[in-house]
C-alpha cells in the first residue's frame, strides 16, 4: 500500500504517544482517522490535533481488549466512512516487577491489551480489509521487546513475542491466500511515551498494581521509565512506519541498534547456550 490520500485509518491506543503520532502523520497523508483508545479526554485531544490539519476525524471509545469493542469501532468506522484501509493494532501497557509476583490481574490486563487488542484487531479487520479488494494493510505494535528478553517485565515481553508471532502467521496466510492486503510489524524500542506510567489507565476491575518486592525491580522500573523518557520522538517513529508500510515491508525497525541483540540472541539459541541478558535493566548505562 503506497497511496493513502482520501483513505481511512483505524489506530487504536490514540489517546496519547505512539497512537496519537500515526494519527497525525495519518492526517498529515491525506488520510481520515478513526481514533480508538479508553482515554476519553487524550482522544478528544488527538482529534483536535487531526483536524486542525484538515483531517475528518472521529473518537470510538474503545477497550481493545474486549471483542464486542473492537467488532463496535469497525462499525463506527464503516458506519462514518464506509471503507477502512489501513489499521494500526497499536494500544499497549506494561507492567513491571517479577514475573511470579504479578498478579492474574496483572497477567490479564496486559495480555488482554497488548495481545488480544492485536487478536481481536485481526478477528474483526482483516476479513473487512480482504473483502474490500483492494490494496490494505494491517500494522501490528510488537516491540524489541518481542525478540529480546531480560528481567522484570514477563507480562510486556510475553506480550509482545505473541504479537511477532501472530503478525508471522498473519503474514502467510495472507500471502497464502494472494489478497491485496500486506501486514506488518512494527518493532520499536525506547520512544518516548507514557507506558511506563501506563498504571494511570488502569481500569478498576483490574484492582490495584501489585507491589514491587525487591530493589533490583525498583532499581529496574525506575530504568525504564528513564530510558523510555529519553527515547526515540513518536513522530520519528510514525515517520518510520510509514516508510515500511510504503515498500511493503513485514519487519519495521525503527532503531538499528538493537539489531546487535537480535543477532545475539540467534546464535546463542542455535549454539544452544544458556539465554543471554539482551534488554539492558542497568540505569546508569
Amino acid at each position: 500500500m503506497d497511496q493513502f490520500q482520501g483513505r481511512t485509518a483505524v489506530v487504536t491506543g490514540a489517546a496519547s504517544g505512539i497512537g496519537r503520532a500515526l494519527s497525525l502523520r495519518c492526517a498529515d497523508e491525506g488520510m481520515s482517522v478513526v481514533l480508538a483508545d479508553i482515554d476519553e479526554a487524550g482522544l478528544e485531544e488527538t482529534r483536535q490535533l487531526c483536524v486542525d490539519r484538515g483531517a475528518r476525524s472521529i473518537v470510538v471509545p474503545t477497550d481493545v481488549s474486549k471483542f464486542e469493542a473492537v467488532q463496535a469501532l469497525a462499525d463506527a468506522a464503516r458506519a462514518e466512512f464506509e471503507q477502512i484501509h489501513l489499521v494500526f493494532n497499536n494500544a499497549g501497557v506494561m507492567v513491571g516487577g517479577c514475573a511470579w509476583e504479578r498478579s492474574a490481574a496483572d497477567w490479564e490486563w496486559v495480555l488482554g491489551v497488548n495481545l488480544f487488542g492485536c487478536i481481536h484487531g485481526a478477528r474483526v479487520f482483516l476479513p473487512i480489509l480482504i473483502e474490500q479488494s483492494q490494496p490494505g494493510h494491517m500494522v501490528n505494535t510488537a516491540s524489541v521487546g518481542g525478540l529480546l528478553t531480560g528481567p522484570f517485565l514477563a507480562s510486556y515481553i510475553v506480550s509482545k513475542h505473541a504479537v511477532v508471532g501472530l503478525s508471522e502467521v498473519l503474514y502467510h496466510e495472507l500471502v497464502a491466500m494472494q489478497v491485496e492486503v500486506g501486514i506488518s510489524c512494527l518493532c520499536p524500542g525506547a520512544v518516548a511515551t507514557g507506558i511506563a506510567e501506563s498504571e494511570r489507565i488502569r481500569p478498576a476491575d483490574k484492582g490495584a498494581p501489585s507491589p514491587l518486592g525487591s530493589e533490583s525491580e525498583r532499581a529496574f522500573v525506575q530504568g525504564v521509565g528513564e530510558g523510555i523518557g529519553a527515547g526515540m520522538p513518536p513522530d520519528e517513529l510514525a515517520r518510520h512506519a510509514f516508510d515500511g508500510i510504503r515498500e511493503g515491508r513485514f519487519w519495521i525497525f525503527p532503531d538499528p541498534m538493537y539489531k546487535q541483540g537480535f543477532e545475539a540472541r540467534a546464535q546463542s539459541i542455535l549454539s544452544g547456550l544458556n539465554p543471554l541478558q539482551t534488554i539492558n535493566i542497568d540505569p546508569a548505562s
